[in-house]
């Protein structure tokens, strides 16, 4: 019988994704652009946790789908950033980044990690770089005299949902070889559980951000 914080890291926070995908498709012809990439990437959420989990199910190795996974998620929200983007030179350092690090990706799961195994140099790559666009719209916003509410901007909560991600799981990712269970013994296992455990509660506030986003979009 799986334990319950397997249940709650494999089963509940994965399938929350569906909170946002609703609020998406109720919402879907009010939301503008930006919001609609941040859309199609609970998509691609919802059918990876659902490939994940069913491979995990028959005890088959789920770590290709990860590396899969964050290539395509780092081309979806560079691609949300790249569309709310003013600056002309941002949104070609955003363009040239996501061909950069695909092929960084590619090289790395060719050369120097198997599919098989976490891929520790690249999640913590994407997670800094994403975390750098997230400051730079905080910034722009910051110096821009609005005079609608904050939590009235779809677009304020979507940032704040992928900065609180990326800055959390940036120690997870960073520290991955300690918690993908290389290191053995009663200790690392607790820590492994405990740290993948913060992993999942930042997954599901990822979740109810977006959702609440989305639920701020309002027809133009």
């Amino acid at each position: 019988m799986p334990t319950p914080e397997i249940i709650y890291m494999g089963y509940i926070v994965p399938a929350a994704v569906v909170i946002p995908i609703a609020a998406g498709l109720f919402k879907y012809r009010c939301c503008s652009k930006p919001i609609k990439i941040i859309f199609y990437y609970l998509l691609l959420n919802g059918a990876i946790n659902i490939l994940a989990v069913l491979l995990a199910g028959h005890k088959i190795n789920n770590l290709p789908l990860l590396h899969l996974f964050t290539i395509l998620e780092f081309l979806l929200l560079s691609r949300f950033y790249q569309s709310i983007f003013t600056s002309k030179w941002l949104k070609k350092a955003v363009g040239y980044s996501m061909v950069v690090f695909t092929l960084l990706c590619i090289v790395n799961f060719t050369f120097f990690q198997s599919i098989r195994q976490f891929n520790t140099n690249t999640r913590p790559l994407e997670a800094l770089l994403l975390m750098g666009y997230s400051l730079l719209f905080s910034a722009r916003m910051a110096n821009m005299d609005v005079d609608a509410k904050w939590s009235s901007n779809p677009l304020n909560w979507a940032n704040t949902a992928i900065l609180l991600y990326f800055s959390g799981a940036l120690f997870v990712f960073s520290f991955s070889n300690i918690t993908s269970g290389r290191i053995t013994g009663p200790k690392y296992h607790a820590l492994d559980v405990l740290i993948w455990n913060i992993h999942a509660t930042l997954v599901l506030a990822m979740y109810l951000l977006f959702a609440r986003g989305i639920r701020a979009c309002k027809t133009i």
